[in-house]
């Protein structure tokens, strides 16, 4: 697959991932003039963005279809938008390499990736040099009808899912064989619709989101789903864990040594697919690996991404949909899932990724849900054991280990969630948390790698504050969790050591967890809980809590059971799938799923 991405500088650039059904103007008389009104002028050093409109709004950011013109506009908050000259990565008008715009602010993608070099598109001024806004966008193919045998990490799904107003889809994720038959794995809700299809469903490439609402090419028909639905009512356990579906490939319309797009190494200006390792990867391995980047996917809305793991044996709710588009039917309780750091992993439109080690290609994960801190995924090992049969457990199609390409594209999903949540303390805060410091500083101090202690914020739960203990080395004792019942956070000043989580922490931190996971979730506000490593201190483990943005009613400890708590504040978790309006409507608008 060819991928070309864009970063940015400034304000924010609004994309569309798929343009809504179009629309005519209806018969009937002859309309009575409107007068035009006169436009307010708006000085050149008035403040301005750029973006992409979707139905007169500016969306959030997205990817862009290679090979398809997408038009920027200047945004101001009244007035005339000033005239403005557009450059791509500082050159007026772009060029091959980068993509290219008009003066309309129509830019058309390059034909190829630029092996991750940053691209930067800017409207500046006419009348003011010094006034410009920077914008930007990752394009990429995976949405694009393939001929001949596929690639996976590519638009799919069921060609049935689709309503009177909508139509939906996903990303058909990788290939399994069980008993000497080729299956496409990817998620109940993408190729089953939920248990709604029909085994021999017809399983379409582009999904129906980028094929104008009908049926793509025919690769595979659906075979079986893993229960989905919780047994009685709307809320409850997902009665097999998992989120997944298999459908059996029509005969050479499927790339059958299992290759995804963009899993291989940049090859001159283009990523290579290549198929995954037939070695699984174990999820407690890989969160203990220290560095900043340990897993990768390619799916259909934002190509290849990379980040690490935020926890794993998860428990966590997700909320799907009754129909394409519709509204809430029921919340699934999922156990032992992984979730990956970053709301920029994945977008909806992924569900279905195969998500994998970064330095090993080795399968972890399939990705279903996902909200704006992190991504669900299922652990590997639960979804093939899910299509066990007497043919036996289905194994991927793939090859040796091998690196996933993440040091040649340009990612933000690995910069740690909280960072997103961070506020300001109030001045109690802060007041008690330096006198808990002042009153411990000269005790901190006896130890040699310590160099300097503060008052400062937790990055485990920003809302709260911490001591911060600065450190050059390895202290000779374990900086408490706590001191006083406030938050440590320590802060490596010199070259950071590799931390690597143990076995044995891991199991420890996983046996809290089982113990203390019922009485959480019970609690208002937890949607889920798992096994992380500590912001405030990387050599630790910690309980991960993840919280719905404003619904906590109380603080939780700064630890349980001798296990710091983590706290990631955001969006409910909901099933990752696409859609978009197959008829207008009010402005146009397209709708997420």
């Amino acid at each position: 697959m060819k991928k070309f991405l864009v970063s940015s500088l400034g304000s924010a650039l609004i994309l569309t991932l798929a343009a809504c059904g179009g629309g005519g103007n209806g018969g009937g008389g002859t309309p009575t003039p409107t007068p035009t009104p006169t436009a307010t002028p708006t000085p050149s050093s008035a403040t301005f963005t750029v973006c992409a409109p979707i139905g007169g709004n500016c969306d959030n950011p997205a990817t862009v279809t290679e090979g398809v013109t997408q038009n920027f506009v200047v945004k101001v908050a009244s007035g005339t938008p000033p005239a403005v000259n557009w450059s791509v990565n500082g050159v007026a008008g772009g060029n091959s390499t980068s993509g290219t715009i008009d003066t309309s602010g129509n830019y058309n993608p390059p034909a190829s990736f630029d092996s991750g070099k940053p691209v930067t598109i800017t409207a500046t001024a006419q009348a003011s040099a010094s006034n410009s806004a920077s914008a930007t966008a990752v394009v990429v193919d995976n949405t694009l009808s393939q001929a001949g045998a596929i690639k996976l990490g590519t638009s799919g799904g069921n060609v049935n899912d689709t309503t009177a107003q909508s139509c939906c889809s996903g990303t058909l994720g990788s290939l399994i064989q069980r008993g000497g038959t080729f299956f496409i794995l990817s998620n109940n809700h993408v190729l089953d619709k939920s248990e709604q299809g029909t085994v021999g469903d017809n399983i379409g490439q582009p999904g129906l989101v980028d094929n104008n609402c009908a049926p793509g090419k025919t690769v595979a028909n659906l075979s079986e789903h893993a229960a989905l639905k919780p047994a009685s009512g709307t809320t409850g356990a997902a009665p097999s864990n998992v989120d997944a579906s298999i459908a059996a490939v029509v005969a050479g319309n499927v790339d059958t040594t299992g290759s995804i797009l963009d899993l291989g190494p940049v090859s001159g200006s283009s990523i290579t697919a290549a198929p995954p390792s037939l070695t699984l990867a174990n999820p407690a391995t890989v969160l203990g690996t220290a560095g900043a980047i340990t897993v990768a996917k390619s799916g259909r809305s934002s190509g290849l991404t990379c980040s690490n793991l935020g926890s794993i044996t998860t428990t966590v709710q997700v909320d799907y949909d009754a129909s394409c588009g519709g509204a809430t039917a029921f919340t699934a309780t999922f156990s032992n899932q992984i979730i990956i750091n970053g709301g920029n992993f994945s977008a909806a439109g992924d569900s279905g990724s195969l998500i994998v080690t970064s330095d090993t290609a080795r399968p972890l994960g399939l990705l279903y849900a996902g909200n704006n801190t992190g991504t669900a995924a299922n652990v590997i090992t639960d979804v093939l054991n899910a299509f066990k049969n007497g043919s036996g457990t289905p194994v991927f199609v793939g090859g040796a280990d091998h690196a996933v390409s993440c040091s040649a594209i340009q990612t933000t999903a690995t910069v740690q969630t909280n960072a997103m949540n961070k506020t300001v303390l109030t001045p109690q805060q802060q007041q008690v948390v330096a006198a808990v410091r002042q009153r411990h500083a000269a005790e901190l101090a006896h130890d040699p790698a310590v160099t300097a202690s503060e008052a400062g914020a937790s990055m485990d739960n920003p809302k709260e504050g911490a001591i911060l203990v600065h450190v050059n080395g390895t202290p000779n004792m374990p900086i408490p969790a706590t001191i006083e019942g406030i938050r440590t956070r320590v802060i490596q000043d010199g070259t950071a050591p590799s931390v690597f989580l143990t076995a044995d922490a891991i199991a420890r931190a996983t046996a809290i967890k089982e113990a203390q996971v019922k009485t959480l979730m019970s609690q208002a506000g937890i949607i889920g809980v798992g096994v992380g490593r500590s912001d405030d201190n990387a050599a630790e483990t910690a309980l991960v809590v993840y919280v719905e943005r404003g619904k906590l009613t109380s603080a939780l400890p700064a630890t349980i059971d001798g296990i710091r708590t983590k706290v990631v504040e955001g969006e409910r978790f909901r099933a990752f799938g696409w859609g978009k309006e197959s008829k207008p409507m009010p402005g146009g608008a397209c709708k997420k799923k």
